[in-house]
Formats: structure tokens, sequence, C-alpha cells
């Protein structure tokens, strides 16, 4: 049994560090890029109207909304397959995974001031 538990645990450490992750903080003006091992800022974007981003299959997307006050921001996720979903999510300081292993583009809209604008 213990044998068991330590092979599924490197499958999954495997899996972890085989995996692509994107991570990307949208703040209320713009939009930072981070290598997510080492934090290190890669790129920083004025914030446009619809900001979209690219998740390939395989990847990860660590999103992070960081509007500094209680906000609301639309996520629309459209799946290469054709299927979509449309999200609110809450944008003070929270932090949104991507599942893994679908290609998507992810199009994030402006902060609000509640759920219903």
């Amino acid at each position: 049994m213990k044998h068991i538990t330590t092979i599924a645990l490197m499958l999954v450490c495997a899996t972890i560090s085989a995996q692509d992750t994107l991570c990307v903080m949208i703040t209320l003006d713009e939009v930072i890029n981070f290598d997510f091992d080492s934090s290190e800022v890669i790129g920083r974007a004025p914030l446009t109207d619809v900001t979209t981003l690219r998740v390939d299959s395989g990847e990860v997307m660590c999103l992070h909304l960081y509007d500094g006050k209680r906000r609301f921001r639309d996520v629309t996720t459209f799946y290469d397959d054709g299927d979509h979903a449309h999200n609110t999510f809450q944008s003070k300081d929270n932090v949104y995974f991507s599942p893994l292993g679908y290609g998507m583009n992810m199009e994030i809209g402006n902060a609000k001031k509640s759920k219903k604008q």
C-alpha cells in the first residue's frame, strides 16, 4: 500500500511540472504577465475594454483579478470545441484557475460595481 501511495504522488508531481502555467494579473488599468515559478514580471500592457487571453491545450491559466475594491468582472470562455461559458467573478483580490487540457480563449470585461450591470 505504501508503494502505491508513493507511485501516485510521483505521477501527480510529474503531471504538475509537465504542464505550462500562464499567470496573468488584471488590475483596474493594466494587464501584467508573470512567470508562474519565479513571480518575475514578464510584461505589462494597458487594459483595454475587453481583454482576450489564449490558453492552449495542456496549459493552465492562473488569472489574478486585482481591482483593489469590491468589484465584479464578466469572464466569457470560448472552448476550441465550440462550447462556451459565461461567469461573473469577484475581482477585489481573487485568483482563478482554468481547467487543464482544454484549448480556449478567455474574454475578461471591465470592472463593474455590481453583478447585474
